[in-house]
C-alpha cells in the first residue's frame, strides 16, 4: 500500500484497570499528515491509550483496521509496534553522542555504515540540530532530549509518532524550538498524534483536537 493511502482506524477500544474501567469504547482514526491535539486532564487515560496504539499495551477490547484487514489487537501487535513509535515526555537516551543515539534504529535495521552518517547528518541538518550531533547526550536540556528523540524516530520513517506531553517541564524558548521540529514532520508524510493537559497549541500545524473524559472520547471543533 502507498504509503499516503495509509491509515489507522482503532475501534471500540476498552481497558480497565482492576475495578476501573479507564478507557469506554474509543474510536479512533489517523490517517496520513494527520496531526492531532489529544487533551484531557492528568490521569484521564491518553497515556494508556498512546501506549495500546502503540502495540506496548494490550487493551481488554479493540478492533483494529489498516486498509481492508480487520484484526484483533493481538493479531496486530507486530504491525503496530513496526509502524508506529511512541515517546514518553521524558524519553530515554543512550550514553553516548547525539550521533550514536540517532543513528540506533538504523544500525538495528542493517543499514550499511556509510549510509548511516549519511542520513544521521541530513536529519540533523534538517531539523537544524547539527551542532549537538558529538555532544554526550547525558550533557543535554530537556528540550534537546526531546528533540532528539524526534529525531531519532524520524530517522526510522515510521507512519505515526506518538508524542506523549512532550512540552512538560520545558522552559519556553524549547518549547518554540520543539513546535518547529514536530510541524516539519507532516511535510515528511508522518502523521503526529500529541497529548497535553493545555489545549492553547496555536503554534502547531494541528487538524484535529480530541479530547478525553471520563473515558470517552469527545471530538472538538478547532
Amino acid at each position: 500500500m502507498n504509503r499516503k493511502d495509509w491509515h489507522i482506524k482503532m475501534n471500540h477500544i476498552a481497558f480497565q484497570h482492576k475495578e476501573r474501567l479507564i478507557l469506554d469504547d474509543i474510536n479512533l482514526q489517523i490517517r496520513h499528515n494527520d496531526f492531532i491535539l489529544m487533551t484531557g486532564q492528568n490521569g484521564s487515560g491518553k497515556s494508556t491509550l498512546l501506549r495500546i496504539i502503540a502495540g506496548l499495551l494490550k487493551p481488554s477490547m479493540a478492533q483494529i483496521s489498516s486498509g481492508h484487514h480487520k484484526q484483533s489487537w493481538p493479531q496486530a501487535r507486530n504491525m503496530l509496534r513496526q509502524r508506529i513509535c511512541y515517546l514518553h515526555q521524558q524519553p530515554y537516551l543512550f550514553h553516548g553522542t547525539v550521533f550514536d543515539n540517532i543513528a540506533y534504529g538504523l544500525r538495528r535495521k542493517k543499514v550499511p555504515k556509510q549510509e548511516i552518517g549519511h542520513r544521521v547528518n541530513l536529519a540533523l541538518q534538517t531539523f537544524s540540530l547539527e551542532s549537538l550531533i558529538n555532544r554526550d547526550c547525558r550533557e543535554l536540556s530537556g528540550g534537546e532530549k526531546q528533540r532528539v528523540a524526534i529525531v531519532r524516530s524520524w530517522i526510522i520513517k515510521p507512519d505515526i509518532i506518538l508524542l506523549d506531553e512532550p512540552f512538560a517541564n520545558m522552559d519556553k524558548e524549547s518549547r518554540f524550538k520543539s513546535y518547529d521540529l514536530i510541524n516539519q514532520l507532516q511535510h515528511n508524510d508522518i502523521a503526529v498524534l500529541l497529548t497535553s493537559h493545555d489545549p492553547q497549541m496555536g503554534a502547531l500545524n494541528i487538524n484535529q483536537h480530541l479530547h478525553l473524559y471520563q473515558g470517552k472520547m469527545v471530538s472538538k471543533h478547532l
